[in-house]
This record gives C-alpha cells, sequence and structure tokens, in this order.
C-alpha cells in the first residue's frame, strides 16, 4: 500500500464522527486504515484483506479541555476488539490533530499537529518501537531535532543517515549551542566539545563514503555499558555531565550475513532526556577509556601521570591482563599521592579496581592480594565511609578468587569457600547495607540461593532488593527474578524485537505448546543445546520455538553462525544489553544460559527452567495430548 502524506489523510467531520455511515464495516474503515505513519519504517499493526471485514470503527468523544471544546475521534479495532488506530481531533477544526498507532493493541507511534494547520510537527515512538520524541519544524516529513532520544536510538538514526548519505539527519543528532550552553560547563570543557562539532560532519561525511552501505545493509545491534558521570559539583556546573565515551554498533555491511563490521558513535553527552553527539562517527571500536582524561578537572600534579596511563596498551588476551592491570595499579598510586579529597576520590577508586582486577585475572600471585588488603587497612584506619564500603566490597571479591585457587577441586574445600564468601556478603551488607554494592551482594546472594535450589531464600534477598534498593538496575533484575520464581501457571509475558527487527509478542504463540531458550554464543555447550533443540522438531512434534540471543556486541558476529549452524528454525529475539542489561533478560532475571522456559498452548509457564533435552521432549508431547 503506497504511503499517504498526512495533507492526504484528512478527512471530513461527518466522516469522523461516523453516525450513519457504516463505520463498523463500510469502505470508511479501509479508508481510516489507510492512513500511514508519514515517518517511513515505523512498525504497526495492518490487517491483511481478510482480516478487514472484521475491523470496525467507534466514534469517541471526551470531556472539554481548557478551552472548552470537546475532542472527537475514532478507533479502529480488529476482529480481536485490539486498537489498530485512533484519530483524534482536539480542537473541533474537522482536521485530526492527534494519529495514534497500534501494535498488537499497544500504542507504538503517534503523529501530532501542534499549530493546527493540518501537518504533523511532532511525532513519539512508543512501546515496542523505542521513546524518540522528534519534532519537524518546517513539516516535510524529517525529524529536524529531538526532544528525547535514547543512546541506542542514536545509533539507530546515525546508522540510518550513513545508509542514505541524509546529512540533515545526521545533523539533527549533534549537540546543538542551546543545549551546550545549558550544561553551563567550565570554558575549557564547552571549547572542547565546540572544537569537536566543527569537525563531526566530515567525519560523517568520510564514514559515509568509506562504508558505502546499501539499502539491504544492516543495523544489528548496539553495545551499551553504563554511562560515566562527573558531579556537577566537581566541574563546578549546575549539572552532572553524563556522557558514553562511544557505542560500537555492529553492523551488517551487504546484508548478507557475511560481511560484518563495527562502527562507533564517538562520544555521547546527556542533555536532559536526549543524548546528543558531539562528534563524527568513525569504523571500529575506540577503546573504552574511563579515566575521564579530557575533562578539565585533572589536577594539574598529575597530569604527567594520567598522560601515561593512557598510554599503557590494552591486554590482547587474558594472560597480559594481570600485568596491564599492575601497570595501571602502579601509576595510580602515583596520582593518589598527588591529590587531596574530593579530588583523590576517583583515582582511589581506580587504583583499587585496578588490584581487585589483578587478583581475579591471577589469583596465584598472593603479593597482590596482601598490597590490597594493606590498602584496606590504611583506609579503614581514616578514610570516608564511602571510601570504607569501596575497597570492602571488591576485598570481598578478592579473597574469593583467591580461596577458590587454593582449593582446586577439592569439593570439601570449594563448599566451605561458598560458605566463606556468603558469611563475607551478609557482613558487607550489615556493615554497608545502604550502598549501590550492597545491592550487588544481596543479588550474589540470592544467586547463589536458587543455584542451591533454595528459591525461597532466593526470592526473599531478590525482595530485599526490590524494597531496600528499588532505583538501581539490580532492582530491575530482581524484580524480573521474583516474577520468574513465581512464574507457574502464569501467562508468560515477552515481546521484543528478532533479529530482522520485527515486533514480536509472546500472545502470538497461542495455540501451540512453546520451548523459549536463553542463549549465548560465549557459553560452551551453546551450539550443540541448539542443535539438540533443532533435533527434536524433527520428531514430528508441533510446537513453537523462540530463542533469545542475550550476546554483546563484541560476540554477536559469532552468535550469529552459531544459531545458523545450528539449523534451528523458529523465531530468533535480541536485544542489546547482554545478561545483565537486556531488557530480554531482565524481564524474567535470568542470570545464566542455557534457560529453558517450557508454555502450555495458552502461553503460560508449564515449567521455568528444564536442563534436561529427554524430559524437554516428554513435557512437550504430554502438553501436546
Amino acid at each position: 500500500m503506497a504511503r499517504m502524506f498526512f495533507t492526504t489523510r484528512i478527512f471530513s467531520a461527518t466522516v469522523l464522527v461516523g453516525g450513519s455511515l457504516g463505520l463498523a464495516h463500510g469502505q470508511d474503515v479501509e479508508k481510516l486504515l489507510a492512513i500511514q505513519p508519514a515517518i517511513a519504517g515505523v512498525s504497526i499493526s495492518t490487517p491483511t484483506a481478510a482480516e478487514l471485514a472484521a475491523c470496525r470503527a467507534e466514534k469517541k468523544e471526551w470531556a472539554a479541555n481548557a478551552q472548552g471544546v470537546k475532542p472527537t475521534g475514532v478507533t479502529i479495532m480488529d476482529g480481536n476488539a485490539r486498537k489498530l488506530r485512533q484519530f483524534i481531533d482536539t480542537a473541533g477544526t474537522g482536521k485530526f490533530s492527534i494519529l495514534s498507532y497500534y501494535t498488537e493493541g499497544i500504542e507504538t507511534f503517534r503523529e501530532m499537529d501542534t499549530d493546527g494547520n493540518g501537518k504533523p510537527d511532532t511525532f513519539r515512538w512508543l512501546g515496542m518501537n523505542g521513546s524518540k520524541v522528534g519534532v519537524d519544524k518546517d513539516e516535510d516529513g524529517t525529524v529536524d531535532n529531538w526532544k528525547s532520544i535514547s543512546a541506542e536510538e542514536i545509533s539507530q538514526e546515525l546508522f540510518a543517515a550513513l545508509q542514505t548519505g541524509n546529512k540533515q539527519r545526521f545533523r539533527a543528532l549533534l549537540m546543538t549551542d542551546t543545549e551546550l550552553k545549558a550544561l553551563a560547563l567550565p570554558a575549557a570543557d564547552e571549547n572542547r566539545i565546540k572544537n569537536k562539532l566543527v569537525g563531526a560532519e566530515a567525519r560523517f561525511t568520510a564514514l559515509a563514503a568509506e562504508l558505502k552501505l546499501t539499502a539491504k545493509s544492516r543495523w544489528m545491534h548496539a553495545e551499551l555499558s553504563p554511562p560515566m558521570t562527573t558531579a556537577g559539583d566537581t566541574l563546578p556546573s549546575q549539572v552532572d555531565l553524563v556522557k558514553h565515551r562511544n557505542i560500537p554498533i555492529l553492523i551488517d555491511i551487504k546484508g548478507e550475513g557475511k560481511d560484518m563490521g563495527y562502527m562507533s558513535t564517538n562520544e555521547l553527552v546527556l542533555v536532559g532526556r536526549t543524548w546528543r553527539m558531539i562528534d563524527g562517527p568513525v569504523t571500529g571500536t575506540p577503546s573504552e577509556d574511563t579515566t575521564a582524561t579530557d575533562l578539565a578537572v585533572i589536577p594539574a600534579e598529575i597530569k604527567a601521570e594520567v598522560a601515561k596511563l593512557i598510554e599503557i596498551p590494552a591486554p590482547k588476551n587474558n594472560a597480559e591482563a594481570p600485568a596491564y592491570h599492575l601497570a595501571r595499579a602502579a601509576i595510580l598510586e602515583k596520582c593518589v599521592a598527588g591529590t587531596k579529597g574530593a579530588q583523590q576520590l576517583p583515582w582511589l577508586k581506580q587504583l583499587i579496581d585496578s588490584y581487585a582486577a589483578a587478583i581475579e585475572a591471577d589469583p596465584a600471585n598472593k603479593s597482590t592480594l596482601e598490597t590490597l588488603t594493606a590498602w584496606q587497612k590504611a583506609i579503614d584506619a581514616g578514610g570516608a565511609v564511602e571510601t570504607k564500603a569501596y575497597i570492602a566490597f571488591r576485598k570481598v571479591g578478592a579473597d574469593y578468587a583467591v580461596r577458590r585457587k587454593d582449593a582446586g577441586t577439592d569439593a570439601a574445600k570449594l563448599t566451605k569457600v561458598e560458605v566463606a564468601r556468603k558469611d563475607d556478603l551478609e557482613a558487607y551488607i550489615k556493615n554497608y547495607g545502604t550502598t549501590t554494592d550492597a545491592a550487588d551482594a544481596m543479588m550474589q546472594l540470592a544467586m547463589s540461593a536458587e543455584f542451591n535450589n533454595a528459591e525461597a531464600n532466593a526470592k526473599s534477598w531478590y525482595e530485599r532488593i526490590i524494597k531496600e534498593h528499588g532505583t538501581t538496575t539490580f532492582a530491575t533484575k530482581a524484580t524480573g527474578a521474583v516474577k520468574r520464581l513465581t512464574s507457574d501457571g502464569k501467562a508468560f509475558e515477552l515481546e521484543g524485537k528478532t533479529f530482522d527487527g520485527k515486533a514480536f509478542n509472546a500472545t502470538t504463540l497461542a495455540g501451540k505448546p512453546t520451548v523459549v531458550v536463553y542463549w549465548a554464543s560465549w557459553a560452551s555447550t551453546a551450539a550443540e543445546d541448539l542443535k539438540q533443540i533443532a533435533a527434536l522438531t524433527k520428531d514430528k512434534l508441533d510446537f513453537n520455538i523462540v530463542t533469545i540471543c542475550v550476546d554483546d556486541a563484541s560476540t554477536m558476529a559469532e552468535a550469529m553462525k552459531t544459531l545458523t549452524a545450528s539449523g534451528l528454525v523458529g523465531t530468533h529475539l535480541y536485544a542489546a544489553g547482554g545478561l545483565d542489561g537486556s531488557p530480554l533478560a531482565t524481564t524474567y532475571g535470568i542470570h545464566m544460559v542455557p534457560h529453558t522456559f517450557v508454555l502450555n498452548k495458552e502461553v503460560k509457564v508449564s515449567s521455568k527452567n528444564f536442563e534436561d533435552i529427554a524430559k524437554l521432549k516428554a513435557e512437550i508431547e504430554k502438553l501436546l495430548k
């Protein structure tokens, strides 16, 4: 169906209110459904010709607004009484000023005509379509500025701009002068951003010429890590500076799954609810440096040491990791010695992290643990509570790594190690229960309890995280875990997008049993697990397959190879974030892979975790009877 522009989609007030025109089954329903979003590529539900006869339209009227006008409109429903469209005339002019589009009954896109001239000027992506809010100032069907856009959506818009060579689409992603002023940064930082903005478009043009993307090219996903935050009072500024150093984006250059590559956004900065690019994109995945070296707050006394810190080459493999972390620690010791008070804290935390990471990488090196222990004693003797808590939590992890190494494969010793870890975590929570690390400690205890089949204990820890640390990402995962532990017999809730960007909702699975498998290519058994499930489909068992990939950007190319090689046919979902950040994983608090749900024909949970393929087959056969 051809795309229609907004000016051709205005219906008379007579058609709008319906009345005797037979909107329930007449041609007017088809006309209303012919209205398409002004922005191309928006995912919405559109009935087939066969389904059209069951659709109906209902006139609507709402309470009078502040101007005394009663908004009127029309809602179009499908044969299952789910909304397809809702168009509203808010000003009594006979023109639709709000046009809402739905996917599986959920609003996923909205257009608004805020100046009453019959053309949309504001767009909102909702539901599974995202969170963007764009403004089209000249009303030509192209977003000129973003009022709200997430970092992941920035990566998608950037890819689309490169794919079409659309410089205007790229400019809409760049920070404006007004936004830069609103951050009220120190002059040095403001000038740094201004200098990067000057060359941004040239970088965009160069990368577009280098990649030569076509209509078949595909954005696969963006690799998002937690953003970096610098408190406003250390800059000084009226607001915090929140940014991503860069976001690597995995792309399929030719759209054939063979020529995969990475590009990067370069630095992004948060302004209000809107992420902004301050530089042009580049190929590859620039290393993520967390030292905040480009901020103007680095004390002059340690700038030379910080420069050395940046020059340390990243480890090429696990064998090089201990030396890398210890080299950083040696320089960070000097940074800590050269700073005081609030300026010292970020360097001290990095020093603690470096020693802890070196121990994790090489638990046999007891001297590193001795050094970390000495630092803990010094901090406990005169440090702030925040610093005491910070090193105490990392010391728990370091002690655990060393004890596990010492225990080897001795089952009795390993049991004692786990008990000691549990005691250490509980002691940490008792002493520092209000810290974010306390939420992490609770999560570790909950996971340990769950893996030891102590579900009631695990649920108790999860609920404590939700109650005491409700604003953290741990609470999000804990909420999902409680949902999973109590999911038996309940409707399975899942919505997202497939590898190729198509919308998915679990309600479409009704009528057959379903196997839902969470997996990742980095799991040692991934290839075999997928092949075993693929083999079940050849046993004349009629059931749905849904796989959920929780790989991150660094392993996505391998994940696609693993899935293809398995021969497993089904619905394959993916969302960025990995096991700890993907909304597909956090919905049910998935901690490890593979994790398998079995759903009955009513899409209710029959089993919340299957680990044996033979028992899985028996369960499917039972549900098919």
